[in-house]
């Protein structure tokens, strides 16, 4: 079981995304309006100002856009986890979502590096989006 520590803070807006993470799907908002993904979850669309949208699968692929190794531990509840990368990751419907890249040596990743997303069930609420190498 995890830390408590390393658990989400979910606000009303977002607990679809917990839900549908929970089920190993990568759900974000799609403005009904002009079809836009968002994350992270948003009132409005940053595209068209439209409050209506739906919670919609993706495909949960993109590609490494940038990452840190953290070598030392800031927080207690990751010491345990040194070293361990942290990247931003540009899905390919277009938000770029901040998650740890698993299965490969930090050495190895690259810009440019297609990942699919794989879920970390930490417990009975949660299940992390990660991405891992295709």
């Amino acid at each position: 079981m995890a830390s408590p520590a390393l658990l989400p803070t979910v606000l009303a807006l977002e607990r679809p995304y917990w839900d549908h993470a929970k089920q190993h799907r990568l759900a974000l908002q799609k403005c009904a309006q002009c079809g836009t993904f968002r994350f992270p979850a948003s009132p409005v669309c940053a595209e068209c100002d439209s409050d209506a949208y739906a919670w919609t699968p993706t495909a949960g692929t993109g590609s490494i856009v940038s990452w840190v190794v953290f070598h030392r531990s800031y927080f207690a509840a990751f010491a345990d986890k040194i070293p361990y990368n942290v990247a931003l990751i540009a899905l390919d419907e277009g938000p770029v979502m901040c998650a740890n890249i698993v299965d490969i040596d930090n050495g190895r990743l690259r810009i440019g590096m297609r990942v699919t997303v794989v879920f970390d069930d930490i417990d009975a609420e949660f299940s992390i989006p990660r991405f891992r190498p295709l």
